[in-house]
């Protein structure tokens, strides 16, 4: 690594990466991308991705598909343990492995063959914001680099995110396993109190997980079991991942050149924990701003996805009260079919 870059980007995931490649669209080259994994990486996540977001990755150059991802078409509601509807699904892609490491690593890859310079395996340890400097690394491996520029692209926990005020996060708890399950999904309500569980299967594995607005008082882990054994799985719950999603967008710029992208400015849906795509276009903005020496183009997006995660925000809290679930699956996905049918189609084909 050199000892300065115009433009330091902390991690390597989608948000990262479209940043990066963006500047690269903008002439700015000079740019470092610093991670502290090392790719090919694993990410809690439901394995899905929608229509929408295959759009994004391809004006980028890459194509989903060329990673495995097809469309699954059982697609299967459930309130508790009883299923309420079924939908043909045609807005949710998902990969062999139900998982986005094949597709993260693909993005990885564009990105390296573009020219990215990616440090691998590098933290961040320390920051200086007077004198633009970050530590990365650790041990001998400490490095300090000078910067112009800094976007935190490194999750809702990662470093950028002691620069924030979030009182409320989204928990996020996912299996992976070997199944004899056919393929489908399944979305359960009525487990977690204020989100839901998945079961997915696709060619022999399956990726069950939970979420829920995070409480302390609630022992997850426990939760999660129960779920396992009324699904009939007993899998081996060693290779548990856990991971938070934000509630609520954070502040996307802060004096002395710093940007935020990702989850780190919490560009993910509260309701449906959906943040790809999200991600994607606010690395974009973030280096159009970078790029044009207007932070206002980082600014505006933030504001739009304020005001549409307020939406959400509201709805959620009506959906999770119990008469509103009572109604939506007792009266709703019996009576009403077509119409539920229809407004979940809606909904989920614009994220």
């Amino acid at each position: 690594m050199n000892d300065r870059y115009d433009v330091v980007v902390i991690g390597a995931g989608p948000a990262g990466l479209a940043c990066a490649l963006t500047l690269l669209d903008h002439g700015v080259r000079d740019v470092l991308v610093a991670e502290k994994y090392v790719f090919p990486r694993d990410k809690c996540c439901a394995g899905y991705i929608t229509q929408k977001t295959v759009k994004v990755y391809r004006e980028f150059g890459l194509d989903p598909a060329d990673c495995g991802y097809t469309c699954i078409k059982d697609f299967r509601l459930f309130y508790g343990l009883s299923p309420r509807q079924y939908i043909d699904n045609r807005f949710l892609l998902t990969s062999r492995e139900i998982n986005r490491v094949a597709l993260d690593d693909a993005f990885f890859r564009l990105a390296v063959s573009r020219g990215i310079e990616i440090a691998e395996n590098m933290p961040l340890t320390a920051h200086d914001p007077d004198s633009k400097t970050v530590t990365l690394g650790a041990g001998e491996n400490r490095t300090a680099v000078r910067y112009g520029s800094l976007v935190f692209a490194d999750g809702t926990n990662g470093f950028g995110s002691r620069y924030q005020k979030a009182k409320r996060r989204n928990l996020a708890i996912q299996l992976r396993f070997p199944s004899d399950r056919p393929d489908g999904i399944e979305i359960h309500f009525g487990i977690t109190e204020r989100g839901y569980c998945w079961v997915s299967t696709s060619g022999g594995i399956t990726n069950v997980g939970i979420t829920d607005e995070y409480r302390k008082s609630t022992d997850y882990r426990a939760v999660f079991r129960k779920f396992l054994r009324d699904i009939g799985e007993d899998p081996d719950i060693s290779g548990l991942y856990a991971a938070f999603t934000p509630i609520g967008v954070r502040r996307p710029v802060l004096p002395g050149d710093i940007y935020f992208a990702g989850d780190a400015m919490g560009a993910c849906d509260p309701f449906t924990l959906s943040g790809l795509r999200n991600g994607l276009e606010s690395g974009r903005k973030a280096a159009e701003s970078i790029a044009k020496s207007d932070p206002s183009i980082l600014r505006r997006y933030a504001g739009r996805l304020r005001s549409r995660f307020f939406f959400m925000r509201l709805l959620m809290k009506v959906f999770y009260l119990k008469p509103a679930k009572l109604f939506v699956f007792n009266v709703g996905c019996r009576c009403l079919r077509g119409v539920v049918r229809f407004f979940f189609d809606r909904f989920l084909n614009k994220k």
